[in-house]
């Protein structure tokens, strides 16, 4: 008879407990919900440092009366995973916002005042990102560059997404193409860490998972896409130009790409020349099969996009029109020769 009342006993605890638990974790996440002050929109100045930790910018919410408890804004940090995606900057709040409208204007670093607008297009090298920052003031020209050759580690580990990239690579085709928003003093980490957090934004769980399907890794993805992107002269072409290339490496062809040549002659030409084809360089796609050691370029989501869904065709050569940039598409060098006459002689 005791054995049973020490059982029931057992049994009544532990359905307490995890009723505590369910009722706390309801109450927290609750909490997480509810703004300061749902009546007060005046919208307030907030500073994050760069550098800044989680939970001193957790304090100093709670000491600008911006959040009910530093706790529940740590809780929701530690829950989306976000700790690393934070942007050092001004920001306006007001104390009708929740936790969660705070915290996407921090990841997606929509700071106020003394901020810089500058665009990177699809299909930038680093050093034209290096050229394009340092016309804006917010680096000196080739520091962008420099970080690019020294990748900080700690960075590295903050990204999933980078954990199949070879060692002593650069950061080369995950600089996601955008319209960023910058601090006039941010430091070369923050201008970096927010072009990754947009790719790891834009790279969604669907694509990943994709990838990982078709037996690939993100870097395979991101170096045809690269190469995609400086190929294909607009965006309706860019599926089938990528199913040009993932043809060709299913049969273990050469890609062939003048692109990739350019990327190592940098000549600017969208042809190759016989002398640039000589040239001794695993970039030269002409010279060696495979994809080249890494991205050429970064490139924007939609090549990225045509990549994993390449279009279903029998092609193996195209080549661009010179005066709209169309790509016409062959299945055979033969054909392709004929379109060589037509278009481009």
């Amino acid at each position: 008879m005791n054995k049973k009342k020490i059982f029931l006993a057992f049994i009544i605890f532990i359905f307490s407990l995890v009723f505590i638990v369910m009722g706390s974790y309801f109450y927290i996440q609750d909490i997480i919900k509810k703004p300061y002050n749902i009546q007060d929109s005046a919208k307030q100045e907030f500073v994050i440092e760069s550098g800044e930790s989680v939970r001193q910018i957790a304090n100093k919410l709670e000491s600008e009366s911006l959040i009910l408890g530093r706790n529940y804004f740590e809780i929701y940090i530690w829950q989306e995973k976000l700790a690393s995606r934070l942007q050092a900057g001004k920001y306006e709040l007001s104390r009708s916002m929740t936790i969660g409208q705070m915290v996407n204007l921090f990841v997606g670093g929509e700071i106020v005042g003394n901020e810089i607008s500058i665009t990177i297009p699809e299909g930038y090298s680093v050093k034209d990102i290096d050229r394009t920052l340092a016309e804006n003031n917010l680096i000196n020209e080739g520091e962008f560059i420099n970080f690019d050759e020294n990748i900080n580690q700690e960075l590295l580990s903050k990204y999933g997404f980078l954990e199949d990239k070879p060692k002593g690579i650069g950061l080369q085709g995950y600089y996601f193409p955008d319209t960023y928003k910058y601090y006039n003093n941010s430091p070369i980490e923050d201008v970096v860490a927010k072009m990754l957090s947009n790719f790891d934004a834009k790279l969604t769980s669907d694509l990943r998972s994709e990838i990982k399907k078709q037996n690939k890794t993100i870097f395979e993805v991101i170096i045809l896409a690269s190469i995609v992107e400086k190929e294909a002269g607009n965006a309706k072409d860019m599926s089938k130009v990528a199913s040009v290339f993932q043809n060709r490496l299913d049969i273990g062809k050469a890609l062939e790409s003048d692109a990739t040549v350019n990327f190592i002659t940098n000549s600017g030409r969208s042809q190759s020349t016989y002398e640039d084809l000589k040239v001794d360089s695993p970039y030269n796609t002409y010279k060696y099969k495979g994809l080249t050691p890494g991205p050429i370029s970064n490139p924007g989501i939609d090549a990225i996009k045509a990549t994993i869904y390449p279009s279903k065709t029998d092609y193996y050569y195209f080549l661009t029109e010179k005066e709209n940039g169309k790509a016409i598409f062959s299945k055979t060098y033969q054909e392709h020769l004929m379109n060589k006459n037509k278009y481009l002689d």
